[in-house]
């Protein structure tokens, strides 16, 4: 009898000596990045934030990628000015897409673009919504294809106002794109959004992936001239 009790006890000890120490190992890696990255952002000029909510600006901002997300709270925030440049949020954020679940570092660069409405650009199709989602009370419309370069062609790119964006695809902005094919990339009110779906930027690649968004965002606005 005492055989018999003690079978499964022993089995739940194991499974929750397992889970214990899963929780311990990502705790540990957790702080590890959590310093790597509060280090890093002090580096840049920008304050860090183990744990984050969505501020009310990108909120209204409307990005797809957080409208149709779960949740609104994330891990790892980094804000702040940069010296002598535009005002930068990092952060690691989470959703669900039918491939599973996706966990990036989100790069949020101020950016106005005269004459513009929110747009979004990207080569893969990886995220989805229902009628439910808040993105649709703001749609964006596919430019049609005579809209779009030849090389962009099998691209998803989306815009509140396809007329205002199809002058912008030069071909800089164009070789700047296919230099990056596996980006995520929105924007709205005054805010560039950048991402590589599955992505977690580690700190030595936050300096990189700024100075990548700033060129984007400076040939965009070179079309503006």
């Amino acid at each position: 009898m005492q055989t018999t009790l003690m079978i499964p006890l022993l089995s739940l000890f194991v499974v929750a000596l397992i889970i214990g120490l899963m929780i311990f190992l990502l705790l540990v890696d957790s702080g590890r990045r959590g310093a790597a990255l509060r280090a890093a952002g002090e580096a840049l000029g920008l304050s860090y934030r183990p744990y984050a909510s969505v501020s009310q600006r990108i909120i209204d901002a409307h990005f797809h990628l957080l409208d149709i997300g779960q949740f609104r709270h994330f891990r790892h925030l980094l804000e702040g000015r940069l010296n002598a440049g535009p005002h930068v949020n990092l952060f690691d954020y989470s959703l669900v897409v039918p491939a599973g679940t996706s966990t990036q570092t989100l790069l949020l660069v101020e950016a106005p673009l005269q004459g513009l409405s929110a747009f979004s650009i990207n080569r893969d199709h990886w995220l989805s919504s229902d009628t439910f989602s808040e993105s649709h009370h703001h749609p964006r419309q596919p430019l049609r294809n005579e809209q779009k370069p030849l090389l962009l062609r099998r691209w998803q790119v989306k815009a509140a106002n396809p007329q205002q964006l199809w002058p912008r695809l030069t071909p800089e902005v164009c070789d700047w794109l296919l230099a990056h094919p596996h980006l995520h990339i929105e924007w709205s009110d005054g805010i560039l959004l950048v991402c590589r779906p599955g992505l977690l930027l580690e700190a030595e690649q936050l300096q990189p992936a700024i100075d990548q968004a700033c060129l984007f965002i400076a040939l965009l606005q070179h079309t503006q001239q």
